[in-house]
């Protein structure tokens, strides 16, 4: 939906090309300015109806939509941010400690914070870890004081996205509640929320009733995080102290000794659109909660593959056991893929999976969420079982395409809607219907809409039982697309 702000900027940029009215324009003249305001207005009445009119209640596809639907659910667009080990050699005829909150920057520029401090002897090297987060203060004096005031959090000036919030005053730092959960009246808490537009939003509380509301003419400090989200370094990349403070520090050198967590971009329009299809109900709490799955997603959404059952299930795939009763299983991929996977290469030979006892940082992430949520739980984490879709796609073209690159167009739309990054295969059982495939086809390859241009397309269906911890998809080994060009003439005119 287009604002009035759009509309007003939309007219702006065409002014100059009336030169008699350009100059009226640039000085405000009310008789300019009041015809614009008037037609934007306007516009952004109708804009608003024809949205409400394209308003999707069940299959939630449109990027509007999808966005509201995200807000609706409390998704904030914040990364998560990079954790790494870097390698300090001390040059120096000295001992160095180098401090917490000391910043470092990577060969592009990007800002680190130093989160485990460390002694490193002459001559030695020692390691810690450092977080790709920059910090910025902004300052807010509260002007007209209302029930749940709301401060915008500005965007930041160099493109990087929201990684956490920190908000204080004179008297301390405010404690974030999400959703106002347990909270009382003159508790100093915020709450964070986020609009249809992805702006975001700290908010307070109402005077009496719930939380704090902040009088007139008190300064709110917003300390904001900012991360540039995933990031991608080669091994021992260089690193440097964003300022040196002493002559010894100028001796040192700096290395990539591990990524920890690559990080994570903002949730994309994709992955929301496929949370879109979760009923709205489901929340992060234990009251409300009627899909772990969509939990674990939320803070794990670049997830290459998640699936979260219950007893039931279970026992649906392997059998009753009594070792099963008030227990949630979890099979995980991230998306820098450190856990252990198993392959499957033959469904009728089915693999099972295998309890993890050693589990990375992100599974314990996982199995404490859910604990947050629901503590009556125990988690088991299961390896996932990878099986590969097999496809065939068979086309025929006109010969005014270059078969190759008709290929080419066919594999890119498949892999990105069926291969191992795609929102669809981080589910578990990936089912793959051929009138999906007909329609995308149909609708991003020119090639075959065109004159006489024909296609036909096989999927090998899985042989074996359900699974949950099964992880299809479809693999460049597994997809056979084959491309012959025909001289097709069409029923057209020739004179």
């Amino acid at each position: 939906m287009y604002s009035k702000s759009d509309f007003t900027t939309a007219i702006a940029n065409t002014v100059n090309g009336y030169p008699s009215i350009a100059p009226l324009y640039n000085a405000a003249d009310p008789r300019i300015m009041q015809n614009i305001d008037a037609m934007a207005t306007m516009l952004a009445m109708l804009s608003s109806q024809i949205e409400t009119a394209l308003a999707e209640p069940f299959d939630k596809t449109r990027n509007a939509t999808v966005l509201a639907d995200a807000a609706i659910r409390g998704i904030i667009p914040k990364a998560r941010s990079a954790q790494v080990s870097i390698s300090l050699t001390n040059n120096s005829t000295d001992s160095y400690e180098i401090d917490a909150d000391r910043i470092l920057t990577d060969s592009v520029g990007n800002q680190y914070t130093v989160q485990t401090p460390v002694t490193v002897a002459a001559g030695a090297t020692g390691n810690f870890n450092a977080t790709q987060v920059y910090s910025q203060d902004y300052n807010f004096t509260v002007a007209g004081s209302v029930p749940f005031y709301a401060i915008q959090i500005p965007s930041s000036i160099d493109g990087s996205y929201l990684a956490a919030i920190d908000v204080r005053d004179a008297d301390g730092y405010y404690t974030w509640a999400n959703e106002y959960v347990n909270v009382n009246a003159g508790d100093r808490v915020f709450h964070v929320e986020s609009d249809d537009n992805q702006n975001v939003y700290v908010r307070f509380g109402y005077d009496g009733v719930v939380g704090y509301q902040p009088p007139d003419g008190t300064v709110i400090t917003l300390t904001v995080y900012w991360s540039v989200g995933l990031i991608s370094l080669p091994a021992s990349s260089p690193f440097a102290l964003q300022y040196v403070q002493s002559l010894q520090e100028s001796s040192f050198s700096f290395a990539l000794n591990s990524v920890i967590d690559p990080g994570a971009n903002p949730i994309d329009i994709a992955t929301l659109r496929d949370f879109a299809r979760y009923p709205s109900v489901y929340d992060t709490d234990s009251v409300f909660l009627g899909e772990f799955d969509f939990l674990v997603r939320r803070s794990y959404s670049d997830a290459q593959f998640l699936s979260v059952w219950n007893e039931t299930i279970e026992e649906g795939a392997r059998g009753a056991s009594v070792n099963n009763i008030n227990k949630l299983f979890v099979a995980f991929l991230s998306a820098a893929g450190g856990e252990t996977i198993l392959f499957e290469p033959n469904p009728l030979s089915p693999v099972a999976p295998t309890v993890i006892s050693s589990p990375t940082a992100s599974q314990l992430e996982i199995v404490n969420l859910i604990g947050d949520a629901d503590d009556s739980y125990q988690v088991v984490l299961y390896t996932p079982v990878k099986s590969f879709i097999a496809m065939v796609i068979t086309a025929s073209v006109s010969t005014s395409y270059v078969d190759s690159e008709v290929k080419s167009q066919i594999n890119s739309l498949i892999m990105s809607n069926y291969g191992p990054t795609s929102p669809a295969a981080s589910h578990a059982n990936q089912t793959i219907l051929n009138q999906q495939v007909f329609q995308l086809l149909i609708k991003n390859i020119p090639a075959l809409t065109d004159g006489a241009a024909d296609f036909s397309v096989a999927i090998t269906p899985y042989a074996g039982a359900y699974r949950p911890e099964l992880w299809r998809y479809v693999d460049s080994t597994s997809l056979t697309i084959n491309v012959t060009t025909t001289n097709i003439t069409t029923a057209g005119w020739r004179g």
